[in-house]
């Protein structure tokens, strides 16, 4: 047995968690945690400048109205439906800024509302800010924000929190956490419910490097819980360095890493998965000496195809994978379980050939896809998860414009965000489409006979069928049916809820597994999980 990876995985662990630790010193504002907080505090305030005063009515809007180069955007929404976008701003002297735009008219008009620059960053920044990401959480109002500084000598790891409510943000919560020279590559970032995840690639410790380096964080303090925490992938059990093109996205029951892995010479589109659920990710359950569920390094991966660029977004119980092999854009498509190790059953299907940067937005069955082919940018729809596809409309208002590099364009439900060179450099635009109203499930509560299903999409759902399933782990269950299901023959309209289920009590004592499952006519299957302790009739989750 070859033991080196093992000292390889503890080397790398050790070494970037004494780097943690130090940072915690060299600032005396932050006291020492375990694991430590980023090390680096400071409220970045809002400018609330104005990107353009012209309009644009059907057309493309400029945003990063810029004599250099700009690129590389992100793009979230927040719960007002407003776009927020992030990139990389060029600047004299190859530094590289990142704003934060908003719009709140769809697209007409911008605003700056917060501009980040190393350069007056603590610590000696180096003024080159890269791979920024940004995702919106429901639940707490709240964005999240990632991007590197990757030339700095410390603190490459740069994290903020601000208002979802953007145009009344007025300052910006930032951390940055200590890293090495020249070790840091890119960044990521999605959210569970509670739970802000910030995932980058370094290589400063491993030969050929381009690790996963992962963190969980809690607002609005950037504290890691002790059973989730910060953690690097070894690749001890699977190979996905050296990553790159990181994207990271959620469904309701799986969080997404998908990468490019270069190996023997090839690229292979990697994914990475982990459950979504709290309970499981703060369990501390062991596997290989490391958190089963919160260990970048013990998460389950794939290689499912050779090719570049990969894309991901999730949504209901399906997830949609997007990449380019041999210049034809491919979709992967699958099903996803609340479960660890879900086993995806792939369906792959051709958007479009001659093309390159895709991106993904999925909603429901309703699959978006953005790319760009002879310089132009295109939208393709497909309304059955990702199977089949519609006609592709060009979004972009002058012929030949898009620059089709790696990460030029990203989706989201309001619009698209692309990189074009119109007026002689590069420069971000956005551009709206025409999105269809979506039904979409969520189960927001489950009890051990009971089940709430909401509609949180924006169309109607249809004959919505159920199933609650109480299992057995450890004990004995009295219990004349294995399943109860249903189905409600009336309409769920958009923001209603309904509770379904049997009035009888469970009857028994031991570990039970609660499933619940729910879909309609119009929406993708739902599913959610509640483990628990019975004590006769009296049912007490854990």
């Amino acid at each position: 047995m070859d033991i080196l990876p093992w000292y390889r995985k503890w080397l790398v662990t050790g070494l970037l968690g004494l780097f943690f630790i130090l940072s915690t010193i060299q600032d005396v504002t932050e006291g020492y945690t375990n694991p430590p907080l980023p090390g680096v505090h400071q409220q970045i305030p809002a400018i609330a400048h104005e990107v353009i005063e012209q309009t644009y009515l059907d057309g493309n809007a400029l945003i990063s109205n810029n004599t250099w180069d700009d690129s590389r955007p992100r793009m979230t929404t927040n719960g007002l439906n407003q776009t927020i976008i992030v990139y990389e701003k060029g600047s004299t002297f190859g530094c590289k800024q990142v704003p934060v735009v908003y719009t709140v008219d769809q697209g007409q008009t911008w605003v700056e509302q917060f501009l980040f620059d190393s350069l007056t960053f603590p610590h000696d920044g180096s003024g080159v800010l890269e791979y920024p990401d940004i995702v919106y959480n429901a639940k707490m109002d709240v964005l999240f924000f990632t991007m590197i500084d990757p030339d700095t000598e410390e603190f490459n790891v740069e994290m903020s929190f601000f208002p979802g409510d953007i145009a009344h943000a007025t300052e910006a919560s930032m951390y940055r956490m200590m890293g090495a020279p020249d070790g840091y590559f890119e960044s990521a970032c999605a959210c569970t419910d509670n739970f802000f995840v910030a995932l980058h690639t370094n290589g400063y410790f491993q030969a050929g490097g381009h690790i996963f380096g992962l963190g969980w964080f809690l607002y609005p303090d950037f504290y890691s819980p002790p059973n989730a925490g910060i953690c690097w992938d070894g690749n001890l059990f699977f190979q996905s360095a050296p990553a790159a093109e990181i994207e990271m996205d959620s469904n309701v029951n799986q969080l997404f890493i998908v990468c490019e892995t270069c190996l023997c010479n090839k690229t292979y589109i990697t994914i990475k998965t982990n459950v979504m659920d709290e309970a499981l990710i703060t369990s501390g359950e062991l596997q290989n000496g490391g958190w089963k569920y919160s260990d970048v390094e013990e998460m389950p991966g794939e290689y499912f195809g050779l090719g570049t660029d990969p894309d991901v977004s999730g949504s209901g119980n399906k997830v949609c994978v997007v990449y380019v092999e041999n210049g034809t854009v491919i979709c992967k498509s699958s099903t996803t379980s609340p479960y660890y190790d879900p086993g995806f059953t792939w369906q792959t299907s051709q958007v479009d050939t001659n093309a390159s940067s895709p991106a993904v937005y999925m909603q429901g069955n309703t699959v978006y896809c953005a790319y760009v082919k002879d310089g132009n940018l295109y939208l393709k729809v497909s309304e059955d998860g990702g199977v089949i596809w519609g006609a592709a409309e060009q979004k972009n208002d002058v012929d030949g414009t898009v620059v089709a590099q790696k990460g030029s364009v990203d989706i989201c439900k309001t619009g698209i965000a692309f990189t074009d060179v119109r007026n002689g450099n590069f420069d971000v635009y956005f551009t709206s489409y025409e999105r269809k109203p979506t039904s979409e499930l969520v189960i927001t509560g489950l009890g051990p006979l009971i089940m709430t299903i909401k509609n949180i999409g924006d169309a109607p759902a249809y004959n919505i069928n159920w199933s609650i399933m109480p299992t057995v782990k450890e004990g004995f269950l009295f219990l004349g049916k294995k399943s109860f299901s249903g189905t409600v023959l009336v309409s769920l309209e958009p923001g209603q809820e309904i509770t379904v289920g049997q009035k009888q009590l469970l009857f028994g004592f031991g570990s039970i597994e609660i499933l619940g499952v729910a879909w309609a006519e119009n929406a993708p299957l739902v599913s959610d999980k509640l483990t628990g302790r019975l004590l006769l009739v009296l049912f007490t989750p854990v």
